[in-house]
């Protein structure tokens, strides 16, 4: 239905001008979205550090405050910079950790809607 267009250097060259333009535009405005939700969340740990510390909610409760809003002004400050920030793992809490490994998971009896895994059989094959 539609064939290809014929240009010439000129205009070619003019679109992957525009097509290059274009996409560090977009990169921009993703880059200008990311560092505005990275402020955001930095101000919002600054602000639940602060009522952690004015509330009195222990030690605990505060180091836990600190440590978000560290690692808020470290992604803030990666993205400011032109880093990518790592992404975040969440490490089981070391109750979870030691319950899973001093006990096995428990098996689910089979039924129909969890039947036991067994493989294929050969189309015309002999049984065993």
């Amino acid at each position: 239905m539609w064939g290809m267009v014929q240009m010439d250097d000129d205009t070619r060259q003019a679109l992957l001008l525009f097509n290059r333009r274009s996409a560090a535009a977009e990169a921009a405005a993703e880059t200008a979205r990311r560092l505005k939700k990275a402020a955001t969340a930095k101000d919002e740990a600054a602000d639940a550090l602060k009522s952690a510390q004015d509330g009195g909610g222990g030690a605990e409760v505060v180091a836990e405050a600190e440590a978000a809003w560290r690692a808020a002004v470290e992604t803030w400050q990666m993205i400011r910079d032109g880093r990518e920030p790592e992404p975040e793992e969440e490490a089981p809490a070391e109750d979870e950790t030691l319950k899973t490994t001093r006990h096995r998971p428990k098996k689910r009896p089979r039924t129909r809607t969890n039947p036991s895994p067994k493989p294929p059989r050969a189309a015309g094959g002999s049984r065993k």
